[in-house]
């Protein structure tokens, strides 16, 4: 049994519970459990969570109500769906005693497809309620981690600050008096008429506020390096990596003169960039965290570039800078989306570097945001068992490698590929070695595409693959090699070796080059795939068919 299990339980007769079982035979994830009486339902109902209930209160054993009462008193997330099995004649009381959609009937004799139909909406639904639970989770642990990171920095910034004003008062207050302690030394030791039994207290003194001086030109140091604030991202890789920051200026001083403000205090990697299209461009190849952009630029106002950068939605935090005769610039930045203006002759080092910790404290927020809600998408997006993108990945994917390929003009193909005899070996060797089958297949299968390549579980014992920028003859010799690496790998099952084959189909888009092309839309190209690995089954399996 996998982790992908999902528990169903049956209280009816063992004939209802096999119409049950032959009607979701496609479905592997599927692991059914039989009880006839109250006593072993409530078991299960308080053992372990549930994905649907298939329920005949017409059972001599069974208490109907005591049951639905047992799964009232569940929490409503854990609460499962629940399929009566009844008469015509019979009154469906229990639909007071179980929440709306999660409950319906079906009416003897059974009919197998409307089964399936009811039951595949219960299966879905439990699938969704799980991915739901999984995207909580994966919130509610970024949320206490934000907590604990942002208790912890408010501590640390409280107690860095306190230490750094007393540091400061200190270095304030000490630093004119030692500076005239050496001016008056000094001017002892140049005086013609001083006696020479006062010359070597003169040199202590002197010696003394050479050390203090020493003292406080170390305590400068260690009060700018407390200032300045680690700020490192963490890229897809999880590696970490310093900050990135885009600068558009057209003057190479000014540029200069920010980087010297910033070196030392924050840890971020600046970029320079002269004009709106350098600026468009250096952003898309670096993706900055943070953009700084003058008034001015080479190709005219740095407010042609905000707009710009608003209109497509860019993540990163935008700093406007003015001179001092340019305000008004500064306040249409911030009315064009800007989060800040700085006028920098009027900016300290130590403001400005506030300015820029603050910015970039923001974009590593909005980084951990994102990349939350990233997990959260690929969860709903993804195949418990395979790990692979699953139909509504698929769908999504080649959505938006079609509209890439009729933009720039690139052939597109896509691939369908069915393990042959997988029912065969459900049924004979039960659904463990099944799901060890699609796994193994669908390694095989990654491990012979492309990065840009993308494998998807489109359904039970079928994939998918999104092929981008590959016409139909590399499509055909990718799909013989996918082919002849599966039917090349022995699966052992106890004493014996199951041979692996694979029907493909293929379908292509010719990045509208084509006559067909232009009216080609998505669907079309996906039942030209079916069509295909239709053929390609009904001709025998293990071969290819476009």
């Amino acid at each position: 049994m996998t982790a992908t299990t999902h528990h169903v339980l049956i209280l009816a007769s063992p004939d209802t519970a096999q119409v049950v079982h032959d009607v979701l035979d496609d479905l592997p994830e599927l692991f059914f459990i039989q009880a006839e009486t109250t006593e072993d339902a409530l078991a299960h109902i308080g053992a372990r969570s549930l994905a649907f209930i298939v329920m005949d209160p017409s059972l001599p054993d069974l208490d109907a109500p005591s049951v639905t009462a047992g799964l009232a008193g569940l929490p409503q997330t854990r609460m499962p769906p629940v399929l009566l099995i009844t008469d015509d004649h019979e009154r469906l009381d229990l639909y007071d005693q179980v929440p709306p959609l999660l409950i319906d009937h079906v009416t003897r004799p059974l009919d197998s497809t409307l089964i399936r139909a009811k039951l595949l909406f219960f299966s879905a639904f439990f699938r969704h309620r799980i991915a739901m639970e999984q995207s909580i989770q994966e919130l509610e642990k970024v949320y206490d981690r934000f907590m604990e990171q942002h208790q912890a920095m408010l501590s640390q910034i409280s107690a860095k600050k306190e230490l750094l004003v007393s540091l400061s008062t200190f270095i304030n207050q000490v630093h004119p008096f030692v500076s005239r302690i050496q001016a008056a030394t000094f001017s002892l030791r140049q005086a013609p008429d001083l006696p020479q039994r006062l010359h070597p207290s003169v040199t202590q003194i002197r010696t003394a506020g050479k050390q203090m001086s020493r003292t406080i030109q170390n305590l400068r140091r260690f009060r700018n390096r407390e200032t300045a604030q680690p700020d490192l991202f963490t890229d897809r890789n999880g590696q970490i990596r310093p900050g990135r920051i885009l600068f558009a200026t057209p003057f190479s001083d000014e540029y200069m003169i920010v980087h010297h403000h910033l070196n030392h205090r924050i840890k971020a990697d600046l970029f320079q960039a002269e004009s709106t299209d350098q600026a468009m461009a250096v952003a898309a190849d670096v993706r900055p965290d943070l953009i700084l952009i003058h008034h001015r630029l080479k190709d005219g106002s740095g407010l042609h570039l905000l707009e710009k950068l608003v209109r497509l939605k860019t993540r990163a935090p935008l700093i406007f800078t003015v001179d001092g005769n340019h305000t008004d610039a500064g306040a249409a930045a911030i009315a064009s989306g800007a989060q800040a203006f700085l006028i920098l002759e009027q900016t300290s080092a130590v403001d400005l570097a506030d300015t820029v910790q603050r910015s970039l404290e923001q974009a590593k927020m909005t980084h951990r945001v994102q990349n939350a809600m990233n997990r959260i998408e690929l969860i709903s997006r993804r195949d418990q068992l395979t790990q692979l993108l699953n139909r509504s990945g698929f769908n999504q994917t080649l959505t938006m490698e079609m509209a890439k390929a009729r933009r720039y003009h690139l052939p597109l193909s896509i691939m369908l590929a069915k393990i042959d005899p997988f029912k065969a070996f459900n049924d004979t060797f039960g659904h463990k070695t099944g799901d060890d089958i699609l796994t193994v297949c669908a390694a095989r299968i990654k491990a012979m595409v492309r990065d840009e390549d993308v494998v998807c579980r489109f359904a039970a014992e079928d994939f998918a693959i999104v092929l981008p920028n590959t016409d139909s003859d590399r499509a055909r010799i990718l799909a013989e090699r996918i082919r002849l690496h599966i039917f090349e790998h022995q699966m052992q099952i106890g004493t014996r070796l199951l041979q692996l084959t694979v029907s493909i189909g293929t379908a292509s888009f010719k990045g509208g080059t084509a006559p067909d092309d232009k009216d080609l839309t998505l669907p079309a190209l996906v039942h030209q795939a079916i069509h295909a690995l239709d053929r390609a089954v009904k001709q025998g399996g293990n071969q290819i068919q476009s």
